[in-house]
């Protein structure tokens, strides 16, 4: 299959994944988990470093904005697992993207520093997440929070910006 195929499928594999973890959440934790674990198992050895780092650097940031009262997932703890799972799928998804495709960093890095925020909103509209101050100020944190994340996470894979 050719390149943008690849691509293609890939992007509409996880964007599945996430709406069905955002909806169901705990109702399917194993399952979740077990799936993101799987893809990231399935990554080449090389890879699978950064996507761990990704995936523990995103959740330590989720971790922070509820820490700082930004937002609250839903649910009884400050990180549930199903958000764990969610961003090593993402992280996984991305690494394997970011190694495939020919865009450049630059405009990964703005992808992902669009989408990532525009995700929560959504997920803040299906009940997976509580905004706990006004979305502007949400989302204004969020935004720079991604933009650095995915600033380091190029810069440690060597892609050029």
């Amino acid at each position: 299959m050719k390149r943008y195929g690849q691509v293609f499928l890939l992007a509409i594999a996880f964007d599945l994944y996430w709406t069905l973890v955002v909806l169901f959440r705990e109702r399917g934790l194993v399952i979740w988990l077990a799936l993101a674990i799987f893809a990231c198992l399935m990554l080449p050895a090389a890879q699978r470093l950064y996507a761990v780092v990704l995936a523990a650097a995103g959740s330590v940031l989720d971790a922070l904005w509820a820490l700082t009262g930004l937002l609250a997932f839903t649910g009884e703890s400050l990180m549930p697992l199903w958000m764990v799972a969610l961003w090593l799928m993402f992280a996984t998804v991305w690494t394997r993207l970011t190694h495939t495709t020919t865009l450049p960093g630059w405009l990964l890095t703005l992808m992902a520093t669009i989408g990532g925020p525009v995700a929560y909103l959504i997920g803040k509209r299906l009940g997976a997440i509580v905004f706990l101050e006004p979305t502007f100020i949400v989302v204004s944190w969020m935004v720079p929070g991604w933009l650095i994340l995915m600033l380091f996470f190029h810069l440690m894979m060597g892609r050029q910006q």
